[in-house]
């Protein structure tokens, strides 16, 4: 039987919320989430898997005990799996300002960047190791912030994802892309079940 080949892609787990964003840490919940995920991952069986991270301390935090217990992998941060700059507004929350960007894909705030101007940015990234995983026989794993998945999933996949689906979201949540041993896609799976301390916000 033929490899079903995967792209898996991981929000970070639950942070805290004080100190600077790239610096935040697993809370408790996080570093419970991060051993279940740990597990569910193990329970995969993947081989030869390639892991990209963003820098941010949450994510790497997410994926180390997986990495701790299986040796042979480390993860390869990247400045492309950064979250994305979104500065604060006087006139809009938070999460009015993700629904506007969700709504209009040239939507940024101050110095902030668009959703469409950021895949732009990190298409290059994403081409490289696309076509790394076409070529290859190695499933890949990547960490990184629930908006830039979103972003990936919608832009470079062309699988539909909007505010909505963002709302969905949980810390940590899980994102697989299954392809066949000629890279045909074949379906994408969230799976989130099995994850103590599952957060919703």
């Amino acid at each position: 039987m033929k490899k079903i080949k995967k792209i898996i892609f991981i929000r970070h787990g639950k942070a805290a919320m004080a100190g600077q964003d790239h610096e935040r840490e697993l809370d408790e919940d996080g570093i419970i989430q991060a051993g279940s995920l740990k597990k569910k991952l193990i329970g995969l069986g993947l081989q030869n898997t390639k892991i990209y991270s963003s820098p941010f301390k949450r994510a790497v935090q997410t994926i180390e005990p997986f990495l701790t217990e299986t040796s042979d992998n480390k993860a390869i941060t990247t400045s492309d799996l950064e979250e994305i700059h979104m500065p604060k507004d006087d006139k809009l929350t938070k999460h009015q300002i993700i629904e506007k960007m969700w709504e209009d894909e040239s939507f940024k705030v101050g110095n902030g960047i668009s959703h469409l101007d950021h895949f732009n940015k990190i298409k290059p990234f994403l081409d490289e190791i696309f076509e790394k995983f076409k070529s290859g026989n190695e499933d890949i794993i990547v960490i990184t912030h629930g908006v830039l998945i979103g972003i990936i999933l919608k832009f470079f996949f062309k699988i539909k994802f909007g505010f909505n689906d963002w709302k969905k979201m949980t810390m940590p949540d899980i994102y697989m892309l299954n392809y066949d041993a000629d890279n045909n896609f074949i379906e994408m799976k969230r799976d989130n079940n099995n994850i103590e301390r599952i957060f919703s916000i």
